[in-house]
């Protein structure tokens, strides 16, 4: 398995964004659990670091007008914002758990960037991180070798690390094909666009709806 994706029937896998955007609230466990259920390859979440030091599944900065890292791990857990512990030990090992790192300021990545390692090091060869900064992936490659790393663009790359596919937004794919690396576009809910998409070679989409995806692909 490589790039952090199991064996599947299909040639594009399909990744639930944000577990089940489409039906749940977003990076909730009842979501990532319910796309799994529906059969989906894999899921998203967003992490960022918590005022304990803790890896939490929320995509603002903020919660309620106060910024995620200055809420405690049991504050968070009550509204419902789970651990990115507890969803990578949902995750079947067959099954990719895909991580979008937010960026963030340096001294909070590296203090933060072991905790992250250990989480995500028993699932290694089914775990993917993403990320909009290069700094943020360069840290995470650092702290956990061998992981599958993918940049994260919402336009075309100035340039592209080494040893790093891209996660575009589905727009961009056509222009990013003669690259040659592994593509994994989000946020992909028109059935039109996934079969495009699958005609094209793509290596995952990243989907609010997995079932849809699931019927259009098949499997």
């Amino acid at each position: 398995m490589g790039q952090g994706m199991r064996r599947a029937t299909r040639p594009t896998l399909v990744i639930g964004h944000r577990g089940f955007a489409a039906r749940f609230p977003d990076n909730s466990l009842a979501g990532v659990l319910a796309a799994l259920a529906a059969g989906a390859d894999g899921v998203e979440v967003d992490v960022r670091p918590s005022a304990d030091g803790s890896w939490v599944c929320h995509h603002d900065r903020a919660r309620a007008g106060r910024p995620v890292r200055e809420w405690r791990d049991g504050e968070l857990a009550r509204e419902g914002v789970p651990s990115l512990a507890a969803v990578a030990a949902a995750v079947p090992a067959d099954r990719c758990l895909v991580v979008e790192v937010k960026p963030l300021p340096e001294n909070e990545l590296q203090a933060g960037a072991q905790a992250l390692a250990g989480i995500l090091h028993p699932r290694l060869v089914a775990t993917r991180v993403i990320s909009s900064s290069p700094v943020v992936l360069r840290t995470v490659g650092q702290a956990l070798p061998g992981v599958a790393l993918s940049l994260v663009c919402d336009s075309l790359p100035e340039r592209l690390p080494e040893g790093v596919t891209l996660s575009p937004f589905h727009r961009l794919v056509e222009a990013l094909l003669p690259l040659g690396v592994a593509l994994h576009p989000w946020t992909v809910n028109r059935p039109g666009r996934m079969r495009e998409l699958a005609r094209l070679g793509v290596a995952s989409i990243t989907t609010n709806d997995p079932p849809v995806a699931l019927e259009v692909l098949g499997g």
